[in-house]
């Protein structure tokens, strides 16, 4: 598709040209590392005269931000991808581009296969987005960037001061995954396992609190695995103790893990540090040996609720969650009860399930995929309708008890004026302040101060929850930490 040469705004006779600053739009799909992903792009174009908006018909740019962990996403980008193209033929200068993990794992063919599409790019080539673009727009040619970097030459993104007055925010402190497991893309869309130097995490968390950050997500796809491929480097407990000691910081937490890496050194962590919030997410993906054998987990159920006695030991009341997967291949309903009996035994406090499907070029993709959609469907159900329960036990468990809430920002339900309906439910009363408590449970906090909601983000309330709702607690402040 041929584009447009950029307009240049009109300059004043006694003045130079003052060009139009462009606009982008990013759409965000998937996890945590694409939510850091889509930062570090505004970051790298913002250092280009590029300005962020809400609203795609203004965009000058627009990337859709992917996942390809299940095949959702990609239905849902491809159903995206038609109405944007509508968009070009009233902005021939709009550039489109698909980034993230379907970008890494379509490569070119997306090229092939979407019309109107200009950009291809993997995330180890984020750093070039700005020239890829300028390029783009230069050179009115079409352009994938799926490259991996060497993990000797790799450079992480660098992450600019926030703007938006923040008080929760990611730290990416490595990236890929050396594990493999057969149902599992993200060794070949993410490549393998780079650590970012301790100092350089230490660093951006630094910045972050002097800039009004009060809580920091450590994110990889195996943080428990950290620094293993640097000799000298610290491991994941000790990355753990130095951000611990950064001051102004209230809070840590960190996502993902693999419990082959649990350590009794991460572990003792929790009891030990002040500020890591006691609540790990886990994966299992499954409660039984031979379908775990299937998913190269190198793990077993034994070893893994050895790991679930350990936290619960040193860390009464810790909040687990979990990753799990219905129907993979070979999938009996022997092997699902014995993840329903899992669900029963650990009482996560919220997990992610899924309904298998598989990913191109893994090995699992060669298997049979043997378990009918229709039982997929209803042992899916059958799990959520079971967490539901198990969930709703753990927010009542907090009826009537003082918990510890970092404050956010103003609750969602705020957006909709008193006495309106929103998504169904009755909102009245004042509005409310939101925050998590260290279990990673959302409070909200109803208040009449006006000036709250420009003086409690970022501070530690203590909060007595009076009541308990289907996906949050509701409670008072009785005072400050």
């Amino acid at each position: 598709m041929t584009l447009g040469p950029a307009t240049p705004a009109p300059a004043p006779a006694e003045s130079p040209a003052v060009p139009l600053k462009r606009h982008v739009y990013i759409e965000t799909m998937g996890c945590q590392m694409n939510v850091y992903d889509s930062d570090r792009m505004f970051d790298a174009l913002t250092r280009h005269g590029y300005v962020q908006t809400e609203n795609v018909e203004l965009a000058d740019l627009v990337l859709l931000n992917t996942c390809s962990i299940r095949d959702k996403v990609e239905h849902k980008m491809m159903s995206m991808l038609g109405s944007l193209r509508k968009l070009k033929a009233h902005n021939p200068d709009l550039v489109l581009g698909i980034t993230g993990c379907v970008a890494q794992q379509e490569g070119e063919r997306l090229l092939k296969r979407v019309p109107g599409l200009d950009l291809v790019l993997g995330p180890d080539q984020i750093g070039r987005l700005p020239e890829l673009v300028a390029a783009i727009r230069a050179e009115q040619h079409r352009t994938s960037a799926i490259e991996f970097v060497h993990r000797r030459n790799y450079v992480f993104p660098e992450a600019l001061p926030p703007q938006d007055g923040r008080v929760a925010a990611m730290v990416t402190v490595m990236k890929g995954c050396n594990k493999v497991c057969s149902f599992c893309i993200v060794p070949f869309t993410r490549g393998r396992e780079v650590s970012k130097p301790s100092a350089d995490v230490v660093a951006e968390v630094e910045m972050l609190v002097r800039h009004g950050v009060r809580e920091v997500m450590l994110l990889g796809q195996n943080v428990n695995s950290y620094g293993k491929d640097r000799a000298g480097e610290l491991d994941f407990a000790g990355l753990l103790r130095a951000v611990d000691a950064i001051d102004g910081l209230h809070r840590i937490r960190f996502m993902t893990s693999h419990p082959m890496d649990c350590t009794d050194a991460l572990i003792d962590a929790f009891g030990d540090l002040k500020k890591l919030c006691p609540f790990f997410h886990l994966p299992i993906q499954s409660g039984s040996e031979s379908v775990l054998t299937g998913m190269r987990r190198a793990h077993g159920v034994t070893d893994y609720l050895e790991h679930i006695d350990r936290l619960r030991a040193r860390v009464p009341g810790i909040a687990l969650s979990t990753d799990i997967i219905v129907g993979f291949p070979g999938e009996t309903e022997e092997d699902f009860t014995r993840t329903i009996e899992l669900l029963e035994r650990v009482r996560y406090a919220s997990i992610y399930s899924f309904i298998y499907s598989p990913r191109p070029g893994t090995r699992a993709a060669d298997l049979t995929d043997d378990v009918p959609d229709e039982i997929k469907k209803e042992r899916l159900a059958r799990v959520q309708a079971l967490q539901d329960r198990i969930t709703a036990d753990t927010l009542a468990s907090f009826q009537g008890q003082v918990t510890e809430v970092l404050f956010e920002g103003p609750a969602r339900v705020n957006q909709a004026a008193p006495n309106t309906r929103l998504g169904g439910v009755r909102l009245e009363g004042p509005p409310q302040m939101s925050g998590r408590n260290p279990q990673n449970l959302k409070v909200n906090v109803p208040t009449t101060d006006a000036a709250a909601f420009a003086e409690w983000p970022g501070r530690l309330g203590r909060v007595e929850i009076e009541r308990v709702k289907a996906h949050s607690l509701l409670g008072k402040l009785i005072g400050w930490v």
